[in-house]
């Protein structure tokens, strides 16, 4: 059971993009906890997760859910308008997919890399880019990126594509935040969730999506009011891109 953190937040709202499962859902849990408004996404509104539903029966008007679909390259834009201006204090994307099994360059099609680097690295950007107006001032906006997506730390090379997209939504997100977000006045951070115990990461996973969201609301809200990029980890350790 996550608990309540001992600092409200009833002012602040947060949106939470990929909520119905893993992460996403998750962090949804903690901030509803810590007394955020939250606003979660959801891919299918007819195909709410039993969790997500439990947690509006819970929280009621402290929490909304709207249906967004990354692939819909019109849907930010209608969501950015129904959220007005200055609305969010925090915007964390979790949305993501591991790509096709075999991992491999030289196997992948276009079709395959072109739906795991939108996914993953253009349409995060892309969402993040519409909804910059609705940022408070001092706000943050968390792309779910992965320790997998840095280069210097790459010292397997396992999982190419994936660590690719993920590499590629760093680079996006680079150039967003220094010459967009920043002199907006929000803060940019990368995360690491760390290895966790979601349908992606696995029952083999250390870490439970728990300590991991928790980690991640804790880091989330120390940035409020920096007005940098970061690359971190759950734990707040910075890491090398």
């Amino acid at each position: 059971m996550i608990k309540a953190a001992t600092v409200e937040h009833a002012s602040h709202r947060a949106m939470v993009v990929g909520a119905s499962r893993g992460i996403g859902l998750g962090l949804v849990h903690a901030l509803l906890a810590r007394g955020w408004q939250v606003t979660a996404t959801v891919r299918d509104s007819a195909r709410m997760p039993q969790a997500l539903a439990e947690l509006q029966t819970q929280y009621d008007a402290a929490l909304e859910i709207v249906e967004l679909d990354l692939a819909d390259a019109a849907r930010p834009a209608q969501l950015a308008a129904s959220l007005g201006v200055q609305a969010l204090n925090l915007l964390v994307i979790s949305a993501g997919i591991m790509g096709p099994d075999h991992q491999r360059a030289e196997q992948a099609g276009q079709k395959e890399t072109g739906e795991l680097f939108d996914l993953n690295a253009m349409a995060p950007l892309r969402l993040a880019r519409a909804l910059l107006p609705a940022m408070a001032s001092h706000g943050v906006i968390g792309f779910v990126s992965s320790r997998m997506g840095s280069v210097s730390l790459n010292d397997s090379g396992d999982r190419e594509l994936y660590r690719a997209s993920k590499a590629a939504l760093n680079s996006l997100t680079r150039g967003f935040a220094v010459n967009e977000a920043i002199p907006a006045g929000v803060g940019v951070l990368n995360l690491h969730p760390g290895w966790v115990q979601t349908d992606m990461g696995g029952v083999d996973a250390p870490v439970t999506v728990e300590q991991s969201v928790t980690g991640l609301a804790d880091v989330l809200e120390g940035a409020l009011g920096r007005l940098e990029q970061r690359f971190v980890d759950f734990e707040g350790q910075t890491l090398s891109w």
